[in-house]
């Protein structure tokens, strides 16, 4: 997709942040992407933003096992961090517990119970050697949400409640 096109077709808000609808092959659904220019920018398309979008529209769906990996290990993270308020029973711990509350033993279950939200690309931060979009989901387990980091089009980590994609550029490239 180029440039022009995500012009012609987004909506911009107050905040000169745009949306665009785009379907995804990885998903195998429409996907809301939100353009995200630097703040009092104005309304910006970088050419980085560009290429964010069409590495995210070249992923396939041979890559969504990635994801349900990705939400998997986030989900058993908070499984083994988060007290949910639940009680065990006799013998139990935790994780068995929030796996049997919630109803997520594997990836997939991980990802049933992901909402999709939008891929998000906010301009470039200064300084970064690669291109950056998370792709959020809103998952039963997690109110502050689960984003899935994509790097040059490699969907690279799961994060929570925000990104610094700078934690990803590695000082041995």
């Amino acid at each position: 997709m180029t440039q022009a096109e995500i012009l012609k077709h987004c909506q911009w808000d107050d905040l000169d942040f745009a949306t665009l609808a785009v379907d995804s092959a990885l998903l195998g659904q429409s996907v809301t992407v939100r353009f995200m220019p630097a703040f009092d920018s104005g309304r910006v398309i970088t050419e980085q933003m560009v290429a964010v979008l069409n590495d995210f529209l070249a992923l396939t769906p041979a890559e969504l096992p990635r994801v349900k990996q990705l939400l998997w290990d986030d989900c058993q993270s908070d499984f083994d961090n988060i007290d949910y308020g639940v009680q065990p029973g006799e013998g139990e711990i935790y994780q068995q517990v929030n796996r049997r509350e919630f109803g997520i033993y594997n990836a997939e279950d991980a990802y049933a119970k992901s909402n999709l939200q939008h891929l998000s690309i906010p301009e470039e931060e200064l300084g970064l050697r690669h291109r950056y979009g998370a792709i959020d989901f809103e998952p039963e387990w997690a109110g502050h949400g689960c984003s899935i980091i994509m790097q040059d089009g490699r969907l690279i980590a799961a994060y929570s409640n925000d990104w610094h994609f700078s934690q990803y550029e590695s000082a041995q490239e």
